[in-house]
C-alpha cells in the first residue's frame, strides 16, 4: 500500500467511527431508550399504575384479538402497496425510460415527495369522499343520480381511499429508486448482451432487467415496507377505526380515559416493534444467504 493510500485510510477510519458514534447517539439511543421505558410501563414497574412486576398487562395484549388482526392487516397493507408500486415502477421504466431521463419528468416526479401524508389524506379526502370531486363529476355526466350514490371510497371496509392515497404518494419514490437502480446497474450493456446471445424481448425483460432490479431494489423496498407498516395520517383520516391499522390502534389505547389501557398500549407498541426488528433479522438474514460471497466479503 501506498504512503497516500495509507494516509487517506487513516482519515477515512475517524470519520468512519464519527458517524458511527453520531449515529448511535442521535438515531439507535433514543429509539433504545423509548423501548425500554415502554417495556418497564408494561411490566407494571413505572407509570401511575406501578405496583411491582406484572405480567397481566401482556396477557390482555396477548389475548386481544384485535391487535392480532391490526397487525396483520397493516402488515399485509403494507406489502401490496409496496409491491404494486414496484410493478407499476418496473413496467414504467421499462416502457418508458427514455422519456423519464428527461429533466421536467425526473422533477415532476419529485413534486409528490413534498407533500406530507396529512395534506394527501385531507386532498384525497376531497377527491374520493361521497360528496367529493369524483362523486360531483360522476353525477355532473350523468353516471349517478345523487352524489351520495358514488361508491364509498373514504372510510371504507377495504381501504380503497388508503390504498389509492398510500400508492400515489409513494409511486413517484419507488419509481425513482427503480430508475436510479437502472442507471446504476448498466442495464443497456445487459440488454445488449443478451439479444446477442439470442434472447427475445420476454427472456430480456424477465431474467436480465426484472432480475437485476429486484435483486437491487429489494433491500430498499422492504425497509420503505416496514415504513408503511406504520403509517398514521392517512389510515387515521380515510380507514376505518375497527378493524384499525397498528398505529391508529395503539394510538386508541393511549387516547383512552382508561388508564389501565396505557400499560396495555405499551405493550402493544413492545410487540409491534418487536414484530418488525424479527421481520428485519429474517429478511437480511435470507438476503445475504442469496447473495454472492464476493458481494459480502
Amino acid at each position: 500500500m501506498s504512503a497516500t493510500a495509507q494516509k487517506n485510510t487513516m482519515y477515512r477510519r475517524p470519520q468512519g467511527h464519527a458517524a458511527l458514534v453520531f449515529f448511535l447517539l442521535l438515531g439507535v439511543l433514543p429509539l433504545a431508550a423509548g423501548l425500554v421505558y415502554a417495556g418497564l410501563y408494561s411490566f407494571g414497574l413505572i407509570g401511575y399504575l406501578r405496583a411491582g412486576f406484572t405480567l397481566q398487562y401482556w396477557y390482555i395484549t396477548l389475548t386481544y384479538k384485535a391487535l392480532w388482526a391490526s397487525l396483520a392487516l397493516s402488515l399485509g397493507f403494507a406489502a401490496t402497496v409496496s409491491a404494486v408500486s414496484f410493478f407499476l415502477a418496473l413496467r414504467c421504466v421499462i416502457a418508458l425510460h427514455p422519456h423519464l431521463k428527461q429533466r421536467g419528468v425526473r422533477f415532476s416526479l419529485h413534486l409528490p415527495l413534498a407533500l406530507p401524508p396529512l395534506v394527501a389524506a385531507f386532498v384525497s379526502f376531497q377527491w374520493l369522499g361521497g360528496t367529493g370531486m369524483l362523486a360531483r363529476g360522476a353525477h355532473a355526466i350523468g353516471l349517478i343520480q345523487a352524489t351520495d350514490a358514488f361508491p364509498v371510497l373514504v372510510n371504507d371496509p377495504y381501504y380503497i381511499g388508503v390504498f389509492v392515497t398510500l400508492l400515489l404518494l409513494n409511486f413517484p419514490f419507488i419509481l425513482l429508486l427503480v430508475l436510479d437502480q437502472y442507471d446504476r446497474a448498466g442495464i443497456p450493456e445487459y440488454v445488449h448482451l443478451a439479444a446477442t446471445l439470442g434472447g427475445n424481448s420476454a427472456q430480456i425483460r424477465r431474467k436480465v432487467i426484472q432480475a437485476i432490479l429486484i435483486h437491487r431494489v429489494l433491500p430498499t423496498l422492504v425497509l420503505y415496507t416496514v415504513f408503511l407498516f406504520g403509517a398514521f395520517e392517512v389510515p387515521l383520516l380515510l380507514g376505518q377505526q375497527s378493524p384499525a391499522m397498528i398505529s391508529v390502534l395503539i394510538s386508541q389505547k393511549f387516547s383512552k380515559f382508561n388508564l389501565a389501557d396505557v400499560p396495555v398500549a405499551y405493550a402493544c407498541v413492545v410487540l409491534y416493534a418487536g414484530v418488525l426488528l424479527v421481520l428485519i433479522a429474517c429478511f437480511w438474514r435470507w438476503h445475504f444467504r442469496q447473495s454472492p460471497n464476493s458481494e459480502h466479503a
